[in-house]
């Protein structure tokens, strides 16, 4: 709660009627347990700023909310007063298909940005879970992606610039719109994975890609993640036209199969059916191994299904921790995890993008013991982790849960830069404060 409760006139005098999002619908703005006293919607990044310098002014914390599909990754929030809605901020402010570049509003929905961009054959490759709810600021935000990161990597990659408003009420600008930008410090990647506690992001420019001309999905099924994980960096080596390369616990995709390895090859069509067929021969090598190519629509909804697990789980039954670890490490991290699971009395179904050294482990049982014995499973992930020169970030818990540990982990080198960071751009603490890596 705010310091000074009468931020609330103030802020309802700088925001139209129907941008004040009604008191019955409070709850869906809830955060780790704190919800907050108003809720507002604006429609210009003028706005925005606005808002923000008026309760920066009454010390009154605010949290910016896209599409919501990451509000649960973070440590719980030290304190919450105003919801900050930008999804009304809904526009493409530019798009320059001979340059391969699109500035749009942080609010847009990405899936509304790609049926845009593929009315002139293009399209923004990246795939953050639940692309019908995610917005553009929110993905920045959270430097989030899914699968395609083997292929076109993060966020960062593909932002050429950014407008944000800042706690104080300035809206500064970072990057540019235009591929070659002058040199100097490159200032948008400040606040690409910030989780809104530096500024919140009203605008975006983007490089764009064209749409491949084909693409398809192969799958294989494996008695071991180490077979798996062992077929899917042999495949990564002979620089085929791979889009993503998922390792799968048993469970996630076909329970009866066993340990499943996701090959999506995407680009020229002759190169993506060579793609699939050395990938295939590879797999094939292996003892006792199923190959097969899926449809179009089994492949979209078998994606689907991995990019939900990998969501922050809605409910305190679950546990979605991210290690980062060397390719090479990840056979063996994800053959440990069922030991852990039976240790702690829970069940586990793991993804990894095995090139890229990512594994997701969803952790799942009963809430009581979930709570009783998550401290000791988030601190055997780390030291397992640790002891494949890895680290691991909890993505999603119970808040009871946060409030013994910080999920990003120990606090690592770089956290006092990080906090002087923050104490000049939002001086007061108004943005997310709490929610970030050292509790900032």
């Amino acid at each position: 709660m705010a310091k000074d409760p009468a931020f609330l006139k103030p802020i309802l005098s700088l925001v139209a009627r129907d941008a004040v999002v009604p008191s019955k619908r409070l709850a869906e703005f809830t955060v780790d347990g704190l919800t907050p006293e108003i809720a507002v919607s604006p429609s210009t990044a003028e706005e925005v700023a606005a808002v923000l310098a008026a309760a920066s002014r009454y010390d009154a914390a605010v949290i910016p909310w896209g599409g919501g599909t990451g509000m649960r990754t973070g440590n719980p929030p030290r304190r919450y007063s105003v919801a900050l809605d930008v999804t009304r901020l809904d526009q493409v402010v530019a798009h320059e298909p001979a340059d391969l570049t699109v500035v749009v509003q942080g609010g847009v929905r990405l899936h509304d940005l790609q049926d845009y961009l593929a009315g002139s054959g293009q399209y923004l490759p990246l795939d953050p879970p639940l692309p019908h709810l995610a917005t553009v600021g929110g993905m920045l935000a959270a430097n989030a992606g899914g699968p395609w990161r083997h292929a076109y990597g993060w966020p960062r990659d593909w932002a050429l610039g950014l407008k944000v408003a800042l706690a104080d009420g300035s809206v500064t600008k970072a990057g540019g719109r235009v591929v070659k930008n002058v040199a100097g410090y490159d200032m948008t990647k400040l606040y690409l994975g910030s989780f809104g506690t530096l500024g919140v992001i009203v605008e975006a420019a983007f490089k764009v890609a064209p749409l491949p001309e084909a693409s398809a999905t192969g799958v294989a099924f494996f008695k071991s993640a180490g077979a798996a994980a062992d077929a899917g960096l042999a495949i990564q080596k002979r620089n085929l036209s791979l889009r993503s390369l998922t390792v799968l616990s048993p469970g996630v995709e076909r329970p009866e199969s066993g340990w499943t390895l996701l090959v999506t090859a995407a680009g020229v069509a002759a190169a993506v059916e060579r793609s699939l067929q050395e990938a295939a021969a590879v797999c094939k090598g292996e003892d006792s191994v199923v190959w097969q190519r899926l449809s179009d629509d089994e492949a979209a909804a078998t994606w689907e299904g991995v990019c939900r697990l990998l969501l922050p789980p809605k409910k305190d039954d679950r546990l979605l921790a991210r290690a980062g670890l060397l390719p090479s490490e990840v056979a063996a991290f994800l053959e440990s995890l069922e030991s852990l699971a039976r240790e702690h009395d829970l069940s586990v179904q793991a993804a990894s993008h095995v090139a890229l050294g990512t594994v997701y482990s969803v952790w799942q049982g009963d809430e009581r013991i979930l709570s009783e014995r998550g401290v000791g499973l988030v601190l055997a992930l780390r030291s397992l982790a640790a002891s494949h020169g890895g680290a691991v970030i909890v993505e999603g818990c119970p808040a009871e849960l946060k409030r013994q540990i910080d999920v990003w982990g120990e606090p690592q080198e770089g956290l006092s830069l990080m906090r002087r960071i923050k104490e000049q751009l939002d001086p007061r603490g108004t943005l997310s404060p709490g929610r970030f890596a050292g509790r900032m």
